[in-house]
């Protein structure tokens, strides 16, 4: 059950729900050899999997190459790959699952990672994380980092990083925001890099639901660019103070989140720094969480009650010891439910967190406490949340609805979905893409009490037949929700 509908009815009952703490962690792994492993991204998959992307120092020739771990559900290890060419270094810095079930991965390198300095790297990858096919681009002759790429509505992709590159206007060499726009197969088809003074760049892209993409970096401090279907700027905006955006997130209602860390006039700290915006960009309201020590915010995602959870890692003790993963939840508004560290003797970083389809959350991170290497790859599974005085009141907990799953299941061309109410509720069920992208919407009205049923024919709500693959379908009703996943095969 969501929380927001479990605090209200205990407000009305004049039980005051307090968060009793942070969620427990459920497990931990470390991914690594005798040497350095850095990973940027998690990604859970439609198998309720994950796969976690960076790159390994533990190689044979002593430089650094891509490195993709599968997970099952428990933590346990699928199949590792590693992607470089002897002598040069390589890196990835995102993997994401596509419509078709299989990966799409972003990075550069150079050698055949990259023809001249380091080049925007990106590679199809099957769901066994064997390879389709790959590109690189080059803006000049000098280097271009990729760091994260999305696939739009069209079944293309846009890629985002920065690149160092000669400047007309500023007649000097400089760092600058690099985009590439290609087509399913990853021919390029746009190029677009921004050329104004000062340094800046990209490290996070998510597609909208307008065909275009939105991203997040720094130009000094936290940076957004909204980019059009074809791959072009439609509009860039900064925000104040210093630091860098890791984070963004378009949100149902419109508009959207961005998260990063600002920096305020010394002897203040770097702090995480959470902002709410609306459809062109302009600050609705933000948030700042302050510490003792300086913390880096990386890590963001929306949770099912319309909240949100951040990581990053900060100093212990006020910054005399090493630093910890830090996360905390919030909700809707931004104000703090919990927080929680995560941590050995030594350093532990912590870059990117998603809530799972258990209502937990996946954090991928590095150790130096734990694991054979330097630093290894560190994965840390965290349980659902835990609202106090729910236990306590477990006599009124209510059951509202059942969500089951749909028959057949994998399907083509239709499937059926049951679902029951205990009571009269709005309900609403709608079917999403592997992109989180509104497909279709089956049912948005208030029901009765009871069983029902409802068909989906494999088709949008313009009544066009969708592409194989996972889809989700989620119901929602009194400000609960609950989703479960399903798979088209034609």
């Amino acid at each position: 059950m969501r929380s927001i509908t479990i605090a209200v009815i205990l407000m009305v009952l004049g039980v005051i729900p307090l968060w009793a703490g942070p969620p427990d962690v459920l497990w931990t792994r470390t991914f690594g050899g005798t040497s350095y492993e850095w990973p940027w991204h998690v990604e859970e998959t439609s198998d309720s999997g994950y796969v976690i992307t960076g790159y390994t120092g533990t190689t044979t020739d002593g430089y650094r190459h891509a490195y993709i771990v599968k997970l099952r559900q428990d933590g346990d290890s699928v199949w590792s790959r590693t992607f470089g060419t002897e002598g040069h270094e390589t890196d990835a810095c995102s993997a994401k699952e596509t419509s078709d079930g299989g990966l799409i991965v972003a990075g550069y390198g150079i050698g055949q990672f990259g023809v001249t300095g380091a080049d925007f790297y990106l590679m199809k990858l099957d769901s066994w994380g064997n390879l389709v096919w790959d590109n690189n681009y080059d803006y000049d002759t000098t280097t271009d980092y990729g760091f994260d790429v999305c696939q739009t509505l069209d079944g293309g992709f846009i890629m985002v990083g920065y690149s160092y590159y000669y400047s007309e206007s500023q007649e000097e060499y400089d760092w600058g925001i690099n985009i590439v726009r290609t087509d399913p197969l990853g021919v390029k088809t746009n190029h677009v890099l921004l050329d104004i003074p000062g340094t800046q760049d990209l490290n996070r892209v998510i597609a909208t639901s307008d065909s275009g993409a939105i991203a997040v970096g720094s130009a000094g401090a936290i940076y957004i660019v909204k980019i059009d279907k074809l791959g072009n700027i439609a509009w860039r905006k900064g925000y104040g103070g210093t630091g860098a955006g890791w984070g963004i997130l378009e949100l149902p209602e419109g508009g959207y989140m961005a998260f990063g860390d600002r920096g305020y006039n010394p002897p203040e700290n770097d702090d995480f720094w959470l902002l709410r915006l609306d459809t062109l960009g302009d600050t609705l309201w933000s948030k700042r969480y302050r510490n003792p020590a300086d913390n880096s915010g990386y890590g963001l995602d929306q949770t099912a009650d319309g909240g949100f959870v951040m990581t990053g890692d900060m100093y212990r003790n006020g910054g005399l010891d090493p630093k910890d993963i830090y996360v905390i939840r919030t909700d809707a508004n931004g104000d703090t439910l919990w927080t929680k560290t995560i941590g050995g003797d030594r350093y532990e970083y912590s870059y990117c967190i998603k809530q799972t389809f258990d209502g937990g959350y996946i954090i991928a991170g590095r150790t130096n406490s734990y694991g054979a290497g330097d630093f290894d790859f560190y994965v840390v599974k965290l349980a659902p949340d835990n609202p106090s005085a729910v236990d306590d009141a477990e006599e009124i907990r209510p059951t509202s609805f059942s969500l089951s799953a749909n028959y057949p299941n994998p399907f083509n061309p239709g499937t059926t979905i049951e679902y029951m109410l205990d009571r009269r509720a709005h309900v609403k069920i709608e079917i999403f893409n592997i992109l989180g992208q509104a497909v279709r919407t089956l049912v948005d009205e208030t029901k009765p009490a009871g069983s029902y049923q409802t068909e989906w024919d494999g088709a949008d709500d313009s009544g066009r037949p969708v592409p194989t693959g996972v889809y989700l379908y989620r119901m929602q009703t009194d400000g609960l929700a609950q989703a479960k996943k399903m798979l088209l095969l034609k």
